[in-house]
């Protein structure tokens, strides 16, 4: 019987792993892991332990094992293509395969050995050869990106400083991998509070990596955010705005979307919309950053409500008592929760529920919720619980009641904080008002 020709093994080649990529996209993992075993076995067989169809398995394989968890089998996966291409390859491939292996290392928490790794890459290297040049790149910026990560900014500056000479070496300079590298240059630059470097760097690249054409990333967002954040702090807040803008287009849209990261973005982007005067966009950001919390966060978590409390922050000074009332009770509720122990926050929630009530003139629901936030008072005795209940027996009419609880909230304020607190000075007019009342 006539063996198969080559092209006919090449072609059931190629259909066995196609079909263990879709079982794996699928999520039949079980299937594809058959199907990759086999057609490891097939190209052992009829091309050879060292041939690219053994290498060309060898990193589905790895790919496979990365998304089921299996380090032992990646790991061994990656160092047998490494090996099949220090045989068999050239510098270029080897990079490549060095590089994943690297990766790899440092995804599975053996830094050092991953720093060897990404050495063991960069030293093959001759920057006078051009074909060196692409794997060159690549693995700066990726032991770049691996250093920031282990906040080891300034050796990563000088990895992405050498990126981006490399990158202006090539005949034509590879736009996208010179944004890539300066974006996570700008990144290590903002860290070390290099702040106009790494302002420069990231506004220069914004535009390549932003472009319909690239796709969208979790880390140019991130990168991007800490921009806006340097932009508010220095007061200039129409440059911060376009950078959280940005971050949220990257955030949003990448592949895997990180909704915690997006939390954080529309937050700090609320408050930068606070000192553009824009409330009703700040507001519309803090709700859907609460949206975005809670597909992974429970009410009662941090997080949610301190994005709540902002939306609270805006509220109560728009004298929006009922809205604010809402809020105030979903976070009052979260403090019941068995997990919740912060009683300086519950505090602040129930008081801050019983003041808007008051002017809401709910009055009994104002003063249930005033005397639980006294249950849970610290070291100030609820001077500020205190001083809501007198604000409600004032708006009440009860003269006699509201002059006892200012009297109590006066010497609070004045011993915890100062004579002349703004509160202190509205008890003593408040105090002045109905006692001149009451004689």
């Amino acid at each position: 019987m006539p063996k198969p020709d080559r092209e006919a093994l090449l072609a059931e080649f190629k259909d066995r792993v196609a079909t263990a990529k879709e079982h794996r996209f699928a999520d039949r993992m079980e299937l594809a892991r058959a199907e990759y075993l086999q057609a490891l076995a097939f190209a052992e067989e009829h091309f050879g332990a060292y041939s690219t169809q053994v290498d060309t398995v060898c990193l589905e394989l790895a790919l496979f094992y990365s998304s089921t968890k299996e380090a032992g089998p990646e790991l061994a996966m990656l160092e047998r293509r490494v090996r099949i291409r220090k045989a068999e390859a050239g510098i270029p491939q080897i990079v490549d395969a060095l590089q994943d292996l690297a990766e790899c290392h440092g995804q599975q928490e053996r830094p050092e050995v991953a720093e060897g790794t990404y050495q063991e890459a960069l030293e093959l290297c001759d920057e006078t050869i051009e074909a060196h040049l692409p794997p060159l790149r690549m693995t700066l910026l990726y032991f770049g990106i691996f250093l920031n990560d282990r906040e080891r900014y300034d050796d990563a500056i000088a990895i992405f400083e050498r990126g981006l000479a490399v990158c202006k070496l090539d005949k034509d300079p590879p736009t996208f991998t010179a944004a890539r590298t300066a974006m996570h240059l700008g990144e290590a630059l903002l860290q070390v509070k290099r702040h106009e470097e790494a302002r420069v760097l990231i506004e220069a690249a914004a535009p390549v990596i932003s472009h319909r054409g690239q796709t969208p990333s979790t880390a140019f967002g991130k990168i991007l955010y800490y921009l806006g954040n340097y932009h508010q702090r220095e007061d200039r807040f129409a440059e911060a705005e376009r950078a959280y803008d940005l971050a949220v287009l990257q955030t949003h849209n990448a592949r895997n979307v990180s909704f915690r990261n997006l939390a954080y973005i529309q937050q700090a982007a609320a408050s930068n919309d606070l000192k553009l005067n824009k409330p009703l966009r700040a507001e519309n950001r803090l709700k859907q950053s609460v949206r975005f919390l809670l597909k992974s966060q429970e009410e009662h978590h941090p997080d949610v409500l301190s994005v709540k409390q902002d939306l609270v922050n805006i509220y109560i000074p728009a004298k929006q008592y009922a809205k604010a009332e809402v809020i105030l009770e979903e976070m009052a509720a979260a403090t019941e929760h068995p997990d919740f122990n912060d009683e300086r926050a519950k505090e602040r929630y129930l008081n801050n529920l019983g003041f808007v009530q008051v002017h809401l003139e709910e009055f009994p629901k104002a003063e249930a919720n005033l005397r639980r936030a006294l249950l849970s008072a610290g070291e100030d005795h609820g001077c500020y619980v205190i001083k809501n209940l007198g604000l409600m027996y004032q708006k009440m009419g009860y003269v006699d009641e509201a002059i006892r609880e200012y009297r109590k909230a006066l010497p609070l304020f004045e011993e915890h904080f100062s004579k002349d607190h703004p509160v202190a000075e509205f008890i003593r007019g408040a105090l002045a008002e109905l006692e001149g009342q009451a004689s």
